[in-house]
């Protein structure tokens, strides 16, 4: 490449960082995921909520069907170890996966402005981190 043709390629270290961290979790996110999907749909682990159950009671929210059925609802399905080993617990472990490659991509970019000594981006960064956690953890939950 020549100094014109890099011109426009221009990317910095935060940038680079970043970028690494997403492609490796998108590869590992599909890879991971389709585990998920394996082992719900065709039942390699034993299921808590039969796909039957929820295919018959697609119409209710998310909030209905729990009471319905007396599910877990949350983090709290991760709360022992004879409720992870279920295929509907292994999916919803994929999909948490999945929401937190942001995270992940963000703590990347903190530590990569750490080194560069850029204070500004480094807090803005961490508080972006620490607001997405606080609301995974549901600590903000509001009409319950």
């Amino acid at each position: 490449m020549t100094g014109a043709d890099r011109k426009g390629a221009y990317a910095d270290r935060v940038q680079l960082a970043y970028a690494g961290t997403l492609e490796f979790m998108s590869h590992a996110i599909i890879i991971v995921m389709a585990i998920g999907f394996v082992l719900y749909v065709f039942q390699l682990l034993p299921l808590t909520v039969p796909v039957e159950t929820v295919a018959g009671n697609w119409h209710l929210n998310a909030t209905k069907l729990q009471m319905k059925i007396h599910h877990h609802s949350g983090w709290s399905c991760f709360t022992d170890l004879q409720t992870i080993m279920h295929g509907d617990a292994v999916s919803y472990a994929s999909v948490v996966f999945l929401s937190m490659a942001t995270m992940l991509c963000l703590a990347t970019g903190a530590m990569a402005f750490f080194r560069e000594k850029n204070h500004l981006y480094l807090t803005i960064t961490i508080l972006q981190v620490l607001v997405l956690l606080v609301a995974a953890s549901g600590m903000l939950i509001s009409g319950h």
